[in-house]
């Protein structure tokens, strides 16, 4: 082999070691450059959007229509507080004018018109059952709902009247008045009670699966 031949062996072969060279540290730096970036990947949180449609129970079953009709009784002869109410003072306040429409609200929340959910419009004293039965209608809808549920079973009467005294019953009340009724989980007079009425409830829980 001339002096030429050996020039362009090595040549050849410093060429060959260069771009084997060149070759695997362009991979490695590319592996390197794939690693860091999962590594920072893997480091972050995620996350997706997820589109979901959210109903309520009023939106679930069938339409309700407004209002619903309601009737219970609110007082009974006897002292679910501190007064004790009288059979005759029942009956009286049944046959005052002004005790024939006041609104039914919630809680006896009675210094917020935002509580007002419906009205009672009409009393009359029960002889037989010892109490003032009452007619009305709610208006707002969950409401409605509820006592159809028979989750609201309860009211409870806002009662002004005078007090006197009597030798039987002690504290009484008399001249009663109205001033509105509530929707209560518990109310203090156990005979107080509220339904639907004019509608068929259970045929009405049967079409909307309640």
């Amino acid at each position: 082999m001339n002096n030429t031949e050996d020039v362009i062996n090595r040549l050849n072969l410093y060429l060959s070691l260069t771009r084997f060279n060149y070759t695997t540290q362009e991979q490695l730096s590319r592996l390197s450059i794939l690693r860091d970036y999962y590594k920072v990947m893997a480091e972050l949180p995620s996350r997706e959007k997820l589109q979901t449609k959210i109903q309520f129970a009023e939106q679930l079953s069938g339409k309700l229509k407004l209002p619903l009709k309601v009737r219970g009784v609110f007082l009974t002869v006897g002292r679910p507080k501190a007064k004790y109410y009288l059979a005759e003072e029942l009956e009286a306040a049944a046959r005052n004018p002004v005790n024939q429409h006041f609104p039914i609200m919630l809680d006896h929340r009675d210094k917020e018109a935002g509580q007002i959910v419906g009205v009672v419009t009409k009393i009359q004293y029960n002889q037989a059952g010892e109490a003032l039965n009452w007619w009305g209608h709610i208006n707002d809808e969950t409401f409605a709902r509820n006592v159809i549920d028979s989750v609201i079973t309860d009211v409870s009467a806002t009662v002004y009247s005078s007090a006197d005294y009597s030798e039987e019953y002690g504290l009484t009340g008399r001249d009663l008045t109205f001033g509105e009724l509530s929707l209560v989980c518990k109310g203090a007079d156990p005979g107080n009670s509220i339904e639907p009425y004019d509608i068929d409830t259970e045929a009405y829980k049967k079409a909307n699966d309640i």
